[in-house]
């Protein structure tokens, strides 16, 4: 009788996960809504080669943001607050590079590339968008998200990614 009694309570441990999930997702109870991502998924938003820039895919990750056309001191410090975020990903820095849409002027390990004909409208200065290596846009962050979200984000991705 005790062997009985200790087997139904070792398969009633072991079937204890399973009945609790199973509870949890027919009532709908006790599921995570938050995501983990702090930008904003955008599948919507067209690739990189269709943007109106002398881009090409290279197959590696890009951190696009938007300059203005002459850049201010508030475009500089976003610039250089991209810069240190890209500089303190450490030994994963060289698997992103960094895109400067719309401006002329590049801090080191930066390309700029001015827009070929006008901005499309999505294109407001000072935002910022996380794309894969083959073109899509994968996150977008506005020019009030600090630079440690991104970073979280994109360490995040780097290290799902290998």
């Amino acid at each position: 009788m005790l062997n009985r009694v200790k087997l139904l309570l070792l398969m009633l441990l072991l079937a204890a996960p399973l009945l609790i999930s199973t509870g949890m997702y027919t009532l709908q109870a006790g599921i995570p809504e938050a995501r983990v991502a702090k930008g904003e998924l955008l599948p919507e938003l067209e690739p990189l080669q269709e943007w109106p820039l002398a881009w090409q895919a290279t197959g590696e990750w890009w951190l696009v943001w938007v300059a203005e056309a002459d850049c201010n001191q508030r475009c500089e410090a976003q610039a250089d607050e991209l810069w240190r975020m890209h500089r303190a990903l450490g030994r994963e820095a060289d698997r992103v590079y960094r895109l400067r849409a719309g401006g002329s002027s590049e801090l080191p390990g930066e390309k700029a590339l001015p827009w070929l004909d006008v901005a499309p409208p999505w294109a407001v200065a000072g935002n910022t968008w996380l794309v894969d290596p083959e073109g899509r846009v994968v996150l977008a962050y506005d020019l009030n998200t600090p630079a440690a979200e991104i970073h979280r984000d994109l360490t995040r991705l780097l290290r799902i990614n290998r």
